[in-house]
């Protein structure tokens, strides 16, 4: 099962503990070639361009992993669509940071839906996947492409 679908992450800034360890540990080797306005930034905060870059490689691994938590959040998606039937599929994710959210553009018959998944429904089906935290995503993503009628009235909210 290839992934099927693109994620997009931008604007990805101060990373978690383990990326600034990681970048604080990466050898000068790894660093990356600031470009000029970076350079520029760097000068005029009084910035050590290592400093700067490492800053920067930070932000990298933040985005390298938002990306790919992304996609294991599309396959749980795509699992879901699948239980719909060949008509639904998912195009894209696209993580808006500012907003807390996922957005997933998903393909119906009626045309494109984009469902807003909360980070915190997100991060729990990444996490941990447990049956509960499916069934909460299955229901935002039911509800949002009008297949309520599918959802099992026993689940847990």
């Amino acid at each position: 099962m290839g992934t099927q679908f693109q994620v997009f992450v931008s604007g990805i800034s101060g990373g978690s503990p383990d990326d600034w360890k990681r970048a604080m540990n990466a050898p000068e080797s790894e660093l990356p070639q600031l470009s000029e306005q970076q350079k520029d930034v760097a000068r005029r905060m009084e910035i050590p361009k290592k400093e700067y870059a490492r800053g920067v490689l930070v932000n990298k691994y933040g985005e390298e992993r938002q990306m790919e938590r992304g996609k294991q959040l599309g396959e749980h998606i795509r699992k879901i669509l699948s239980g719909i039937g060949a008509p639904y599929t998912l195009e894209a994710l696209v993580r808006e940071g500012a907003k807390f959210r996922w957005v997933a553009r998903i393909a119906t018959p009626e045309g494109i839906k984009n469902v807003a998944v909360p980070f915190e429904i997100a991060d729990d089906v990444v996490d941990s996947a447990t049956v509960q935290d499916i069934e909460r995503l299955k229901q935002v993503i039911l509800k949002a492409v009008e297949r309520e009628e599918l959802l099992n009235p026993n689940a847990l909210t």
